[in-house]
């Protein structure tokens, strides 16, 4: 299935709310991508409870691949977060991170990014 590019939707500072089930959509790829500056959190709500979510690490150490973390498996009604992510786990030459779903029935995404607040 193909990948999908992500565009995050930045938090809200100071109390005025951000609405995050709104933002829920269902994804069009298995594979998830999206630039990462170290303040996305990746939501994702799984209406079965056998979808699986894998976070694909980039990074090679001495030329040689790195495993992947072990999938999660969702609950069914939960919303579960993933992020920030880490530079390692970069894709190589750039800042994407790809994450794979095992499916895309019956779940939804919302990329969302963290904000400063002065």
């Amino acid at each position: 299935m193909a990948t999908q590019v992500l565009t995050p939707t930045q938090y809200v500072a100071d109390g005025t709310g951000l609405d995050i089930t709104a933002l829920l959509a269902t994804p069009t790829g298995t594979t998830l991508q999206f630039s990462n500056t170290g303040r996305e959190i990746l939501h994702v709500s799984a209406g079965a409870g056998s979808e699986t979510v894998t976070v694909d690490v980039g990074v090679t150490i001495l030329g040689q691949a790195v495993s992947n973390f072990t999938a999660v498996t969702l609950t069914s009604g939960h919303l579960v977060a993933f992020g920030p992510f880490h530079a390692l786990l970069n894709q190589p030459g750039g800042n994407q991170v790809l994450v794979v779903l095992s499916t895309i029935t019956s779940i939804q995404v919302a990329l969302l990014q963290t904000i400063g607040v002065y």
